[in-house]
């Protein structure tokens, strides 16, 4: 999508600089300024238009000061990500980005367009969305990942309300850690995960759901809830945990750290559905959030399940909807409110029955 104009931006290579020009840092930013000038008024003459992906691989740039690290971003080359800076700067006919000694800082003008390129794009995209809903338009294409308990416990009925939205759909789970970068290189449109990804620049972020996370016990374990004892349990059973990686097993090996408690021994499960079968075989203890056991109905009969132990805080799962600004608002809005309600329903029918005790405890977070 092009800024303005309809005349493509010719890529151009910076100037050569001589040996002398080399040991004179001024004379070589004066000649740089100048063979920048001399192309922004040259892109000014033909209309040459400013391209938003080189404002969005700018953009990444800007973020994490790294080419390297912009490139892995966004899923392209390192030179490609250096040709796109290179094209803005002769557009704009000034330097954004200062490399010496293998040190990446904007300059004055990089931090200005950083301030406004943003708002820019989102501007073009929300446009774009507009544009497409006043004609009636079904996307062509449309991407959605998510959790595996997202998409087991609810998937199906937020899936089915996407089939009026677009020609052809894409699904796919994933881990959570994987599925926020995914979403900032444009490989999905619209992702569930348990991380809102707070860090990363231009997402919009629906909070959809919380729940605490449970602890799991094969049968016959002694447990006492009114005196429970982690130490005990993790000292003479191994943990039954996900994968390295996983967002929520960092969440549940965090809050073991905060306690002190020790886990000697470790057992990694691919998902929750060998966590809860390995649980069950007696193999460890582990934990789980109550959204997950509900597509295990027949595992969650054979274990023992109890509050997490802990502070007056819970360990808690968080679940968000989360998208790019200004790209598709009003359909990930109607998205959200769908999901919101199936998964109301869902506590109101399965978790209500599997875990009366605790579904006040789970919370549907509405929309504001």
């Amino acid at each position: 999508m092009l800024l303005r104009g309809t005349a493509a931006a010719r890529a151009a290579t910076a100037p050569a600089m001589s040996p002398g020009l080399a040991a004179n840092p001024s004379a070589v930013a004066s000649r740089a300024r100048a063979h920048y000038a001399a192309r922004r008024d040259a892109s000014l003459r033909t209309g040459a238009a400013v391209n938003l992906r080189n404002l969005e691989t700018f953009l990444a740039l800007a973020d994490v000061l790294s080419f390297t690290q912009a490139a892995r971003r966004l899923g392209k080359t390192q030179s490609a990500v250096s040709q796109a800076i290179r094209q803005l700067e002769e557009q704009f006919g000034t330097v954004l980005v200062n490399r010496a000694a293998g040190q990446v800082e904007l300059t004055a003008a990089g931090r200005l367009l950083q301030g406004h390129a943003a708002s820019v794009i989102e501007d073009m995209r929300h446009l774009a969305s507009l544009m497409r809903e006043q004609g009636g338009q079904r996307l062509q294409h449309l991407r959605f990942a998510m959790v595996d308990s997202f998409a087991t416990a609810v998937g199906t009925t937020v899936i089915s309300s996407l089939m009026s939205e677009a020609v052809n759909l894409s699904l796919w789970s994933d881990a959570t850690p994987l599925l926020g970068p995914a979403l900032q290189r444009g490989e999905v449109d619209i992702v569930v995960s348990n991380d809102p990804f707070d860090g990363a620049s231009g997402l919009r972020r629906h909070e959809l759901f919380r729940e605490p996370f449970l602890l799991l016990l094969p049968p016959g374990v002694a447990w006492n809830p009114e005196r429970p004892d982690l130490h005990r349990l993790a000292r003479d059973l191994p943990m039954v945990g996900y994968r390295p990686g996983s967002h929520m097993g960092a969440q549940i090996e965090g809050r073991c750290s905060h306690l002190n408690v020790k886990v000697g021994r470790k057992v990694a499960a691919g998902s929750t559905e060998m966590l809860l079968a390995m649980v069950a075989a007696g193999i460890g203890w582990g934990s789980a959030p109550p959204l997950a056991l509900v597509r295990s109905p027949e595992r969650f009969a054979q274990i023992q399940v109890f509050p997490f132990p802990g502070e007056a805080e819970p360990l808690e799962r968080h679940l968000f909807m989360l998208s790019r600004w200004g790209e598709i608002d009003d359909l990930v809005d109607r998205l959200a409110a769908t999901s919101r309600q199936a998964l109301h329903e869902l506590l109101d029918g399965p978790v209500r029955r599997l875990l009366p005790g605790l579904h006040d405890r789970l919370v549907v977070v509405e929309g504001h």
